[in-house]
């Protein structure tokens, strides 16, 4: 029985949980004007925050946690996996195949567990990432309004140009005025449906 790594699978999937939400494009109440575009890198902006840089912290810290936990537990599967294996000759044919199926059994709530607790991690991620993402909509509106912007995209789907058109650095100024750290709190699916469901 090969016990293969959940620890690399379970963490690689809670990695790779984009720090910020699909590209933003906003818009004010259009004129009969032309429009007038504004630019935001979203990324950068969450990147360089004193806030996402929170996030990502908690983040490396808590997986590095996880990790660790799995690879205890992993290390005395193992060990009981060769102990059982050695005692074969001693066990008679029913007793090893009972201690087979526990052994088995053990692994099996093992790797679900490591699962679950990755995703409540990543669940935990993206329950931070969506309360920055309130907090800059209203710094949005408000820049957009001094400036006149009537469109505002993120730089991910602009091909070239519109550096002068760039709001990120005003908007890394504001956010990290505005907040500077964010509790990541694993939360699992259930949690997560009670509190949508509460309002929260």
């Amino acid at each position: 029985m090969m016990l293969k790594s959940t620890i690399a699978r379970t963490l690689a999937a809670a990695a790779l949980v984009s720090l910020i939400g699909a590209p933003f494009v906003a818009s004010t109440a259009l004129s009969a004007g032309p429009a007038v575009i504004l630019i935001i890198d979203t990324e950068a902006v969450f990147a360089q925050s004193k806030v996402g840089q929170s996030i990502r912290t908690q983040f490396q810290e808590q997986a590095k946690k996880l990790q660790a936990e799995g690879a205890k537990t992993e290390a005395t599967l193992q060990a009981d996996e060769k102990k059982l294996s050695d005692e074969r000759a001693l066990l008679s044919q029913e007793d090893f195949q009972k201690k087979i199926q526990a052994l088995q059994k053990r692994v099996v709530d093992y790797q679900q567990s490591m699962q679950e607790k990755s995703q409540a991690l990543q669940l935990g991620v993206q329950q931070a990432n969506a309360k920055v993402e309130v907090a800059l909509r209203p710094i949005f509106a408000e820049i957009m309004k001094e400036k006149g912007g009537t469109v505002l995209f993120d730089q991910s789907v602009i091909v070239a140009g519109g550096s002068d058109l760039d709001i990120s650095a005003e908007v890394l100024k504001r956010l990290n005025e505005k907040m500077t750290t964010i509790e990541v709190k694993p939360v699992s699916p259930a949690d997560l449906q009670a509190q949508q469901k509460n309002g929260n």
